[in-house]
């Protein structure tokens, strides 16, 4: 029985609004925004005379990112040599095979292990799965890392990637991750953009202060 109001008498609060949400769960809901286009790209697309490598580029410098061009492996070898001492960067943090590897191949010191001196930056070297144009951004996957301690605990992030490694867009990347690991996929997969960004009291934009103050990229020409 209902009174004037409709509300059913007789019945408590609760037995009123358990009816509500099986209701609710019954009936379903007119869908508020049908016409969604969820396939079109939102991104601006890239002008053709400048291409994915120079786009990257100019999203991931405006992102605060340190660029650097080598046209060889070799080259790489020879600015780590120069780069390393001068910055106090040794002994490098690498705990992938691969890139200590290449590490030694040059004579550039390294640990594997995370040694955090007073007053030394500790300054880690990983290599990276794409760069993505459209966002500046870098994907980082367990293929290049060995720890997520890696990128979260250096100060400094030196990422050596190939032009060959540039994408369009992030939908581009996780196609082409899709199609390399097939089944055996990466346990994990981070995407970076820039420093981390935060606004102090005053409203002043402060860098890097959650995960590394620096990224530099090494981009080989293949």
């Amino acid at each position: 029985m209902k009174d004037k109001r409709g509300s059913d008498k007789g019945t408590t609060n609760k037995e009123q609004i358990l009816a509500r949400v099986r209701n609710a769960i019954i009936e379903k809901p007119e869908a508020m925004f049908k016409d969604i286009d969820l396939k079109t790209d939102t991104w601006k697309p890239i002008k053709e005379e400048d291409g994915n490598a120079i786009t990257f580029v100019q999203k991931y410098k405006d992102m605060g990112g340190i660029f650097i061009y080598l046209e060889s492996e070799e080259e790489l070898g020879e600015c780590m040599r120069q780069l390393a001492p001068q910055n106090g960067w040794e002994p490098l943090w690498c705990s992938h095979p691969a890139m200590q590897e290449l590490l030694g191949k040059y004579g550039i010191q390294y640990t594997e292990e995370a040694t955090r001196t007073e007053g030394k930056k500790l300054v880690s070297f990983m290599k990276c799965e794409y760069l993505v144009a459209q966002t500046g951004s870098i994907i980082l996957t367990d293929e290049g890392l060995s720890s997520r301690k890696s990128y979260t605990e250096a100060d400094v992030l030196l990422i050596l990637a190939h032009t060959d490694q540039i994408v369009s867009a992030l939908k581009d990347a996780l196609h082409e991750m899709k199609s390399e690991f097939g089944e055996q996929r990466a346990s994990q997969a981070v995407i970076m953009t820039g420093l981390t960004r935060t606004y102090d009291i005053e409203q002043d934009l402060v860098q890097g202060v959650h995960g590394p103050r620096q990224i530099a990229v090494f981009l080989i020409d293949d």
